[in-house]
């Protein structure tokens, strides 16, 4: 197992003390082995790195710690005494603070009341005192540059809003272990920066933190140490500059060759035909001048930050969001979707950045959730009104193999599918559509290379069978494939540029100088407003 020097920036050159020293951890759901005899220590002031494919064992390990995971043996010290952890209550009260992936918040509960919910200290007399609640939620959304109303329930908040939340949660409990679980998912690049700042003070005041991501770029940016796991067992160790990219993939993938860069997609011919566009667009909210086009066998990508109104461009594509100016044409037809039923019927499909509450029917097994609204296709005729469970299995197995999906069989509830593996579950519902036109929205978030290298080769494949896809991507990396890339601006078409091969850099340049003409607009509309 690769071991390097001490690690250098946030970690001092003297080893801190352990918090935590877990031990041989075993535990198995059924005869499912989750972890294979795992030992992860952390140390006082160090953030550490935990990285794996989803379903390798780095959430159920996390558990064990929090409290929501009994393991079948090994035992756990905090800081030199073996300490039970029987459940969440036991947990918090050792000082350790989660922030999952499925955000834990209640809908109908403000930010203050998330943030401070079960906090000490925050109730006079056995009341709670909501002016304590309402300033030390004030601190940490100052702290967090948080600028959204904090009385709004959090079902009205974005995704990215709420995952702000969630993060302002832990840091309300004063933890001295903080656990992060994929928390730069859903944040713009400025929201991550601000994040990365506050990872590295939380850890120069000696808090120890823990960090899940699969961008491998935090990883190595912040993290003094980093553990691998593969299929439930630690596989590599690494300390700041000890290793590179190649050795991070290597011990995730278990491929001593890494993983390969993808090749540009082949280009669309001039002539193809223009399956869909948009043209003048807006919804009165956050649509206001958005135009494009994609043709058949293209994929084009949407670039812009959080805000931008990229998922609600698609939105009004997929009928999700009534457009009040502008016009769409699909297939050469005028396309105005009333609903949604109406614009998948048209032969339109979306893959919403959060699958748990937009795409997916978590207690449904994989068959309901890829035959969902295909109920035409699973009759034995026209003329017989039930679903043949022989046809709606036939199409479930045909998916699964298609897509690679791990699952033990297609009854298998979607729930317990790793988060990848749920991922490809959505893009066969549409598959087994046979959309022509395919809208993904992040559609890499939360899941391990290897099922992001599978849904870029979905991609690929639908776009060589003549379908037209437009990907939303916040990792603008990822839309280096496209064969163009449409720049969005406080929900304005500002510029396009052409690929495949466009680079971070471009777009971000195209980004921000519009952004910065924005904010002068604004500031002289303003200005002559108040004079």
């Amino acid at each position: 197992m690769p071991h390097a020097d001490a690690a250098q920036g946030t970690q001092s050159t003297a080893s801190p003390a352990l918090l935590i020293d877990a031990r041989s951890i075993i535990r198995s759901f059924g005869a499912v082995r989750a972890l294979r005899d795992v030992s992860v220590s952390f140390r006082r002031g160090e953030v550490h790195g935990l990285v794996g494919a989803n379903g390798a064992g780095k959430s159920t390990f996390l558990n064990v710690l929090a409290g929501a995971v009994t393991p079948d043996s090994g035992t756990v010290l905090i800081e030199g005494v073996e300490t039970s952890i029987p459940t969440p209550k036991a947990s918090e009260e050792l000082g350790f603070s989660f922030i999952h992936q499925e955000l834990a918040l209640v809908p109908d509960f403000s930010a203050i009341d998330n943030m401070t919910l079960g906090l000490r200290g925050t109730s006079t007399l056995g009341f709670g005192d909501f002016r304590k609640r309402a300033r030390i939620s004030q601190e940490i959304a100052d702290r967090l540059g948080i600028t959204f109303n904090l009385r709004k329930p959090v079902r009205l908040l974005s995704v990215a809003e709420r995952g702000l939340v969630a993060i302002g949660r832990a840091l309300a409990r004063d933890a001295r272990f903080i656990a992060m679980d994929e928390p730069t998912a859903a944040l713009s690049d400025v929201e991550c920066s601000r994040l990365f700042r506050i990872v590295r003070e939380l850890a120069r005041d000696g808090v120890s933190v823990a960090y899940v991501s699969h961008r491998l770029g935090e990883i190595e940016d912040l993290s003094d140490t980093v553990t691998v796991f593969k299929d439930g067992a630690v596989t590599a160790r690494f300390e700041r500059g000890g290793y590179d990219r190649q050795d991070l993939i290597r011990g995730i993938t278990g491929d001593e060759r890494g993983i390969e860069l993808r090749e540009p997609v082949p280009l669309v011919a001039a002539d193809a035909p223009i399956l869909f566009s948009a043209s003048g667009l807006g919804d009165g909210r956050r649509v206001h001048d958005a135009s494009f086009e994609v043709r058949a066998g293209e994929v084009v990508g949407i670039a812009g930050v959080v805000g931008a109104g990229r998922s609600e461009l698609l939105g009004l594509a997929f009928g999700a969001g009534k457009p009040l100016a502008g016009r769409m044409m699909l297939n050469g037809h005028l396309h105005r979707p009333r609903s949604v039923h109406a614009a998948v019927r048209s032969g339109v499909a979306l893959v919403p950045e959060e699958r748990r509450s937009q795409a997916l029917i978590m207690s449904e097994s994989v068959r309901t959730n890829v035959t969902l609204g295909n109920w035409r296709a699973m009759r034995p005729s026209a003329a017989i009104p039930f679903i043949s469970d022989r046809r709606s299995s036939a199409l479930a197995k045909s998916m699964i193999d298609r897509l690679r999906i791990k699952a033990t069989d297609s009854d298998v509830a979607v729930r317990k599918l790793s988060g990848g593996n749920q991922q490809k579950v959505v893009f066969g519902r549409w598959l087994a559509r046979n959309a022509d036109l395919f809208l993904l929205d992040e559609p890499t978030r939360g899941v391990d290379i290897g099922a992001r290298q599978q849904i870029w080769e979905t991609v690929e494949h639908a776009a060589a069978a003549g379908k037209a896809v437009v990907i939303v991507s916040s990792e603008l990396d990822e839309l280096a494939i496209c064969h163009r890339v449409v720049i969005l601006v406080e929900g304005r078409t500002v510029g396009e540029l052409v690929g495949p091969g466009v680079t971070e850099e471009q777009m971000l340049a195209v980004i921000y100088e519009h952004n910065n003409e924005a904010v002068t607009t604004a500031v002289d509309t303003r200005e002559e407003e108040a004079s």
